[in-house]
């Protein structure tokens, strides 16, 4: 069973959020986004477009923390989180899973967290190196199936 990862979660862990916003996208509810196996699930919170998407740009960012997370709710913290700020405040981070990248995010401070084309996480469902889901902040999201334990024979040959 996959524990979904909330982008709360990572926030209040790094200490951008009350404890009280965190809680409305807790780290272990139930997954309910798109699963990488079945190809669609309703999305409960949130929302979610597919397409072609790129990491942000990190011009005026500086590495902030760095951490290891547990993004697939197995117990082990496999994903590692880099956390990047500008001067205004904006946060990016970046989390990675066996060395591959698997989703970017960013959060422009006082900037309507709503707005999915301003702030939002965008993830490779697959391990293709493409970024194709695109998610607003408050929509919860986890490692793809092919970067979880034992998921490298889930993995497009390209990529192993």
């Amino acid at each position: 069973m996959l524990i979904s990862v909330s982008l709360a979660g990572f926030l209040y862990a790094c200490g951008e959020q009350s404890p009280d916003a965190a809680a409305q996208a807790p780290m272990s509810s139930p997954a309910t986004l798109p699963s990488d196996v079945t190809g669609s699930a309703a999305v409960t919170a949130g929302t979610l477009e597919r397409g072609v998407y790129f990491q942000p740009e990190l011009e005026g960012y500086a590495l902030h923390n760095e951490y290891d997370d547990d993004g697939d709710g197995d117990g082990v913290n496999e994903t590692h989180v880099r956390r990047y700020i500008n001067s205004t405040g904006d946060t990016a981070f970046s989390m990675n899973t066996g060395g591959e990248v698997w989703a970017w995010s960013l959060d422009t401070k006082g900037d309507d967290d709503s707005d999915i084309h301003k702030n939002y996480v965008v993830r490779d469902s697959n391990c293709d190196k493409v970024f194709d889901e695109r998610y607003s902040l408050d929509a919860q999201f986890h490692v793809p199936a092919c970067l979880e334990q034992g998921g490298a024979a889930d993995k497009p040959a390209s990529v192993q």
